[in-house]
């Protein structure tokens, strides 16, 4: 009875202490801090063991159509590039501030794992990662598409994913936009005229944001005329 007693206490005290130590806001939960070496070991292989058996009954599709693969590829440079990247290309500001990292999918790691279980992790997520599930906003096919793109990232240069993008009409070659604001310097308006136009994107009304500035020989910047 002594020995039940004692390890009943025993265990009261872990409880209380854990408990302490939960409520207490002692664990820091910051993103740039990263796990320990065995955190790490023991979230990964928790993960690995947790799709490998989850998607054991899945049954892929053959997967060398190159038209699946050519689907996938937007529905990757749309979903997929902000956080994984491509070949040729650095992650974005977003995904280096991820804990954990988003992995490049063309990783050896990566392509260790089988079609079925990047299937799985595509449509279901991995929780606390930062992976969302796009399973309940794309159908199956769409999901197999992107797991056919994954699996030709490792031979796909830099130049030919930047050409699939300008094909596609998705622009940049996975850059973001950059925006400029034209300003007159110094130099400007001494000699000749200079004129900036800016034709209506689509949906504009035509004339809207249309607008033409020409500087005369001798014109100063902000002088209006008087008729």
């Amino acid at each position: 009875m002594r020995t039940i007693f004692g390890s009943l206490f025993v265990l009261l005290i872990l409880v209380v202490l854990a408990a302490l130590f939960f409520f207490s806001g002692l664990y820091d939960v910051a993103a740039v801090r990263p796990h320990s070496s065995a955190t790490s070991w023991l979230l990964a292989t928790i993960r690995d063991r947790s799709v490998a058996r989850h998607s054991r009954a899945i049954q892929p599709p053959a997967l060398s159509d190159a038209h699946l693969a050519q689907a996938g590829f937007r529905e990757y440079h749309e979903m997929c590039f902000g956080c994984h990247s491509a070949p040729g290309h650095e992650l974005s500001e977003v995904a280096k501030g991820l804990n954990p990292a988003p992995p490049k999918l063309d990783a050896d790691e990566i392509q260790a794992y089988s079609d079925a279980e990047l299937y799985w992790v595509v449509k279901n997520g991995v929780r606390m990662t930062g992976m969302p599930a796009f399973g309940p906003t794309h159908e199956d096919k769409e999901l197999w598409s992107i797991v056919a793109f994954v699996r030709r990232l490792p031979k796909l240069r830099p130049e030919e994913y930047n050409a699939m993008v300008e094909t596609a009409g998705l622009g940049g070659g996975g850059e973001p936009a950059h925006h400029h604001e034209h300003g007159h310097g110094p130099a400007e308006g001494a000699e000749g005229q200079q004129a900036h136009e800016h034709e209506p994107g689509p949906g504009m009304e035509e004339g809207t944001h249309h607008h033409t500035h020409e500087h005369g020989p001798g014109e100063e910047t902000g002088e209006e005329e008087e008729d």
